[in-house]
């Protein structure tokens, strides 16, 4: 029997735990931009800066580290929205990505120069997507 093919939020959750054993002083803010909403929910988080496409998240460390990141299910395909936006991000010189699994996003994060420790250092670590 094949496998279930993860949804991005058991992604992104897995990868929110595996940082908090990992990275702890790494901190990393949701951007709920793909909700469904009412009509004039919509209109009220537009006037409130709603930007469609925006990446998932938002990570922070000291030093000025800042990256983002969103996450994809394995096939998953980003939006038009979601492709503009990545590059707003990248002309501007912010580093930004698309992750397919946990460690597809540590490795980005590492490769920013993000402060996570190595797992073999981590007792109790849970298990990934």
């Amino acid at each position: 029997m094949r496998k279930p093919v993860p949804l991005e939020i058991d992604i992104q959750s897995a990868f929110k735990k595996r940082l908090y054993y990992t990275a702890p002083r790494i901190k990393v803010v949701a951007i709920p931009n793909a909700g469904r909403r009412t009509p004039w929910e919509t209109r009220q988080a537009k006037k409130e800066g709603l930007a469609t496409g925006f990446p998932d998240l938002l990570c922070l460390w000291p030093g000025a580290g800042v990256a983002m990141i969103e996450f994809k299910r394995p096939g998953g395909r980003t939006s038009d929205n979601q492709r503009e936006w990545h590059q707003r991000l990248a002309d501007m010189e912010h580093r930004v990505c698309v992750a397919y699994s946990v460690n597809q996003a540590i490795d980005f994060l590492r490769s920013c120069g993000a402060p996570i420790m190595e797992q073999a250092c981590v007792k109790a670590l849970p298990s990934a997507l």
